[in-house]
């Protein structure tokens, strides 16, 4: 038979959280993110559906990228067994340089769009885990700016050829005295893809006030108070580029 007692007090106290309720809600909330699938309803609730659907996704019906991410899950860690995993290394050689993990951050165009801190921030965080990063053409921050920002990233440039083959010359020049060590050459987008999202939200770059936008404030005012507080948005790489 069971007996009942009421708890003690040092008995409870233990199990209490000892969170501080004045604790940035937003940082707690990306604290118990515990996948990527977490980060993307917190991205989904805390910017306009315009910037979310620029961020998550593709051209098209998006079939490339559902196919992407069917192959991607198919991948399997193979089991080892009765070995010693006391001490794990990671690291692989990616074009000439150790990596700490066989990952690289690629370019995303417009990033600022999608936080304010933008390209600088992704570029850290690439040079915190040991993993290179990409700047994009379409970037929001400067080669040079991203180079002074986070000298110890190990900095890749992704470059669009376009017609006039003198700016994309430029840019190389630039990138590699800025000490990027690595080019991505993009040669499948001749032209832009026809993205529905976009289309159906009416997505402009930089966005545009309207009344619509303007009553979208009241949703997100953090994420537009960034943007109108924060430098403008701009195609940062071409602010001194000749004949573009």
């Amino acid at each position: 038979m069971t007996t009942r007692r009421l708890p003690r007090w040092h008995e409870v106290k233990p199990l209490l959280g000892t969170e501080n309720p004045f604790t940035n809600r937003r940082a707690h909330a990306l604290a118990r993110a515990a996948n990527i699938w977490d980060l993307r309803s917190l991205a989904k609730r805390h910017t306009p559906a315009a910037v979310f659907d620029y961020t998550d996704g593709a051209a098209g019906d998006e079939l490339a990228l559902t196919r992407a991410r069917e192959v991607f899950g198919r991948l399997e860690f193979e089991p080892r067994v009765l070995r010693d995993v006391s001490h794990l290394d990671t690291s692989t050689e990616i074009l000439g340089a150790v990596s700490a993990f066989p990952m690289v951050l690629a370019p995303t165009g417009f990033t600022r769009m999608m936080h304010y801190e933008g390209e600088p921030a992704v570029a850290a965080v690439a040079a915190s885990s040991g993993i290179p990063y990409s700047l994009s053409t379409l970037g929001t921050t400067s080669i040079e700016d991203l180079a002074r920002a986070v000298p110890t990233a190990r900095r890749w440039f992704q470059l669009y050829l376009m017609r006039d083959r003198s700016p994309s010359l430029e840019l190389l020049e630039r990138a590699a005295s800025s000490g990027y060590d690595t080019l991505i050459l993009t040669v499948d987008a001749p032209v832009g893809g026809l993205r529905h999202r976009d289309v159906r939200n009416g997505l402009t770059i930089p966005p545009k006030l309207s009344i619509s936008t303007l009553a979208n404030m009241s949703r997100y005012p953090a994420w537009w108070f960034n943007v109108l507080t924060t430098e403008p948005l701009e195609f940062a790489t071409f602010r001194n580029t000749e004949g573009t």
